[in-house]
């Protein structure tokens, strides 16, 4: 390997390593309970990212699966991560193993803004939502609520988008630097034409209770399942869900009442099996297909 390619890929490792430190609200830092992860994130800081990992991962050995200490070295270890895969790994274990951590809530936001990187703005608005959903008394809401409005935008749902925005400016009241960024992409509404009102049959209606759909329903026995997509119509979802049946992959629809049809494969034994299917996956239909623990 020539020089100049050593050294494209070490810069590439330390943006990576810099962008995921970087989005880490200053609370979370000055919040670790572990010595060895305060001197790794310090060891980070000042450029001694391979010293900071080599801890890190010291600590993970010492640590027993599922204590804090396992799920804290774990977290940190995709925040120090050289590289994506490596680090949506990881925070995806902490997210799904580990949903009750107090780093659970950050590692969605995480996998979020890695989406949006990626150009997965689908995949980025269903993980941002989810951590607004999940953890309505999380300080990151408004962050998630920031992100899930930049994704509605690309994925042409400006209304929720704006929505969300509204909601992320209210609950970032007081931090003048974050909220000039929401007014940034807010900037974007006032030139949006208000939602038409409902018609009379649909204010009486009750609101639909979510549902399954029952043509493709597969068993729930086993705990994982790969979220392939997340659609607004039927038509769409179903479209999705009809070629991942023909590729031989249980599938089923799960109808929310947020409005979303999430189009689900499985169901898995275990996390590895369900990840090895998202890869699988992503090869398959692209996009950023992910694991979720079913009810």
């Amino acid at each position: 390997m020539s020089v100049a390619r050593r050294q494209a890929g070490k810069t590439a490792r330390v943006a990576l390593a810099a962008v995921l430190l970087a989005v880490l609200p200053s609370c979370r830092l000055a919040a670790q309970d572990l010595p060895a992860i305060r001197t790794a994130l310090q060891l980070a800081a000042e450029g001694r990212s391979d010293s900071a990992r080599k801890l890190v991962e010291a600590e993970l050995r010492r640590s027993h699966p599922g204590d804090a200490a396992y799920v804290e070295a774990l977290y940190f270890r995709a925040r120090l991560a050289t590289y994506g895969d490596s680090a949506e790994r990881a925070f995806r274990r902490v997210a799904i193993e580990f949903s009750t951590s107090r780093w659970a809530d950050d590692a969605l936001l995480q996998l979020a803004q890695l989406a949006m990187a990626a150009g997965n703005p689908a995949s980025a608005l269903t993980l941002a939502e989810r951590l607004r959903r999940d953890y309505p008394g999380s300080e990151l809401r408004a962050r998630a609520g920031f992100w899930a409005g930049r994704a509605g935008f690309d994925v042409g749902e400006p209304r929720a988008a704006c929505a969300v925005l509204d909601s992320a400016q209210a609950e970032a009241a007081g931090d003048v630097e974050f909220a000039n960024q929401i007014a940034f992409y807010r900037a974007r509404c006032s030139g949006l034409a208000p939602a038409p009102p409902p018609a009379e049959s649909a204010r009486a209606a009750p609101a639909p209770a979510p549902v399954e759909s029952a043509a493709i329903a597969a068993p729930r026995a086993r705990p994982f399942e790969v979220q392939v997509s997340a659609a607004r119509s039927d038509q769409a979802a179903r479209r999705v869900a009809d070629r991942l049946t023909r590729a031989g992959y249980p599938t089923r629809i799960v109808a929310s009442s947020d409005g979303l049809r999430r189009v689900r494969v499985g169901p898995y034994e275990t996390i590895e099996a369900a990840e090895t299917a998202a890869r699988d996956l992503r090869r398959l239909v692209g996009g950023s297909p992910f694991v979720v623990r079913t009810p």
